[in-house]
């Protein structure tokens, strides 16, 4: 099912594939400068700065590849994209140790992302009837909202008062 792209859409994709980037960026000075980081190779979680290079690199550009696939609408990229940023934020982890302040950005950034994705997601394009009853309800409640009233309403008399007049 496809959806027609809004401004939630175009946010969430922009920060997976700015997430991406930054993850290769992050891959390149892992394998490259090493001793950029604030931890030493022993205290890495499991793999060496070189491996975690290429594994964030790699990640990065699988990164990029979901969020320009989130701007097609599908429900799968969509689904993809949820389960990649909620891996990348498990994945931050990782780099806690090293990158603290950075980390916990980028955590944040994956559940605006995770929330963008799920909360923030249009109707689906081909469900017109939904779409037409909700322009009509809009409509018709600006009218009542905006218009005079043509006279005030008459009373009406309940089925009590009804009784009494007829057995009086």
């Amino acid at each position: 099912m496809r959806t027609q792209a809004n401004g939630w859409q175009f946010f969430v994709a922009t920060l997976l594939i700015v997430t991406g980037v930054i993850n290769v960026i992050q891959g390149l000075a892992a394998m490259f400068t090493p001793e950029f980081f604030v931890a030493t190779e022993t205290q890495m979680l499991i793999l060496e700065y070189g491996a975690w290079g290429v594994l964030l690199g790699l990640w990065g550009a699988v990164l990029v590849v979901a969020g320009l696939a989130v701007l097609s609408g599908s429900t799968w990229a969509r689904a993809f994209s949820i389960v990649l940023a909620a891996l990348n934020a498990v994945a931050q982890l990782a780099f806690l140790i090293a990158m603290p302040l950075w980390s916990v950005v980028v955590i944040a950034i994956d559940i605006l992302v995770i929330y963008g994705l799920t909360a923030g997601w249009p109707i689906a394009v081909g469900d017109e009837e939904s779409e037409r009853s909700r322009d009509a309800s809009y409509r018709a409640g600006y009218r009542a909202a905006h218009e005079r009233p043509h006279a005030a309403p008459r009373p009406t008399s309940s089925p009590e008062q009804g009784r009494q007049q007829s057995t009086g």
